[in-house]
């Protein structure tokens, strides 16, 4: 029966294949996850209406304003956190990946400073690194996907003794990903590695709504 739905699946679906993973579209709107072991599951979406505090939406006016940029560095916060695909077939944890943004703002150009940690000593080897062919997409509440490419290649420092490897990498905002960031909550977010591309949870959706204001003057 599984293996008919996963044809059926197939037959009626739009494809986005992303390297030992497949993101599909069903003809209902929902997405469906395809993995080379021939496992799939439902694409998991984060309920807006289930976060307690969550920063309502600015006005399209008041985000359609010009941008002045002001000198700013914000702090640190957790944005991704959740499951990888490919480590979760060797570990049984699902807090195998973790990602801190930090925002700079200087010279009139913003930065978006990731830190990823990946709860495995083998970072490379599963991941690759990541150049300037890496990017990362967020999908919005209100349909946008945005999709911000890293400045320069970086490499995993691996930690075989505490079982982690770690990225810290740059992307640059442009004035108008900025505008879009602030119109929607952030859905999910896809990391193009130089090896695979996986989808990961997000546990601070209104990040961009509540950061990029305070870097505007």
């Amino acid at each position: 029966m599984k293996n008919l739905l996963l044809v059926a699946i197939l037959l009626f679906c739009g494809i986005n294949l992303v390297d030992a993973q497949i993101r599909m579209k069903t003809p209902e709107g929902k997405y469906v996850l395809l993995f080379n072991n021939g496992t799939w599951k439902y694409e998991e979406k984060i309920k807006l209406e289930e976060i307690k505090d969550i920063v309502p939406l600015n006005s399209k006016e008041e985000v359609a304003k010009e941008i002045n940029l002001k000198d700013a560095l914000l702090e640190k916060q957790v944005v991704i956190k959740g499951e990888s695909v490919k480590i979760a077939k060797f570990k049984d944890d699902l807090n195998t990946v973790k990602c801190d943004f930090q925002i700079v703002s200087k010279d009139n150009k913003v930065v978006l400073k990731t830190n990823w940690k990946l709860m495995d000593e083998e970072g490379f080897r599963f991941f690759g690194f990541i150049t300037k062919k890496s990017f990362l997409s967020f999908e919005l509440s209100n349909g946008e996907i945005v999709i911000l490419h890293y400045k320069d290649s970086f490499e995993p420092k691996e930690y075989i003794k505490y079982g982690f490897t770690t990225y810290s990498a740059e992307l640059e905002l442009s004035h108008d990903q900025i505008t879009k960031l602030q119109t929607g909550y952030i859905l999910n977010s896809s990391m193009k590695w130089t090896r695979r591309t996986e989808t990961y949870n997000v546990i601070n959706p209104d990040y961009f709504i509540k950061e990029l204001p305070k870097i505007l003057k």
